[in-house]
């Protein structure tokens, strides 16, 4: 799953930017979340920091897959919470967890991971 949609998070980072330039001597606390923000945002756009990948789709025109972290996705949604649990997922070869929903288009999976 290609995290490159989390704009939010990024605009997230950038209002707390303009916060810590605003307000310089109280501006240590929100430089910490500020980093944290910065470093999740990385990760979640590094594809190679992912356990998941979830086929969309089920036709060749609208497949995609997307890679995604896990606990991410357990801690964001009940359902992800369910689904991933350890009694219902499958793994490839390499520990990855294989996950398909032919049910939806990718364009209203990407909103839904918003």
């Amino acid at each position: 799953m290609s995290f490159n949609s989390f704009s939010s998070l990024e605009n997230i980072n950038q209002f707390f930017n303009s916060l810590i330039d605003s307000n310089k001597k109280d501006a240590l606390p929100l430089k910490h979340i500020s980093k944290l923000l910065n470093d999740l945002t990385n990760v979640l756009n590094e594809s190679d920091y992912y356990d998941v990948e979830i086929k969309i789709g089920n036709n060749d025109d609208d497949v995609k897959i997307f890679k995604a972290h896990s606990h991410i996705l357990k801690a964001r949604s009940l359902y992800f919470r369910v689904a991933l649990s350890d009694n219902w997922v499958e793994r490839s070869e390499n520990g990855i967890i294989l996950f398909e929903k032919e049910n939806l288009s990718s364009k209203i999976f990407e909103i839904i991971l918003m």
